[in-house]
């Protein structure tokens, strides 16, 4: 973690956190880190009602079947998972989550990795599940 630090008048200022290792600790605030395991984040939009956050798929995360294949090709990605991640300011965080899909250059049948992204049924991270089945507890003592 690289920090920054000036001198004003004799006196320290705060140290301030490189650009980078603030982006690193609010995406863990944002995104399971599990998903951050497997996926890059290529944006975030603000929108009146919600924020999205973009994640893709890291290229060098092969599917089981193509790991000792020699001649594949990135076939762009699977229909984006959407999931809700987090709520702040009363404004949910959704995950638009995108899949790589691949396949062997001389063939037309699509490999992809299979994630849980997902509690069953619900369209919200394990994590958040988790975190409100919690809070229900609690409050209801």
């Amino acid at each position: 973690m690289q920090i920054y630090t000036t001198i004003i008048m004799g006196r320290k200022k705060i140290e301030r956190p490189s650009i980078d290792s603030l982006f690193l600790v609010i995406s863990k605030m944002l995104v399971p880190e599990n998903i951050l395991d497997n996926f890059d984040i290529y944006g975030a939009t603000q929108f009146k009602d919600y924020w999205e956050i973009e994640m893709r798929e890291k290229e060098d995360l092969l599917p089981e079947e193509l790991k000792e294949k020699a001649d594949l090709v990135s076939d762009g990605y699977c229909n984006p998972v959407q999931a809700i991640s987090h709520s702040f300011s009363a404004k949910p965080v959704y995950l638009k989550i995108f899949r790589r899909r691949w396949k062997e250059s001389n063939s037309e049948k699509h490999y992809s990795n299979e994630y849980d992204f997902t509690l069953k049924g619900l369209k919200i991270v394990p994590e958040l599940g988790i975190f409100l089945k919690e809070e229900d507890r609690r409050l209801s003592r």
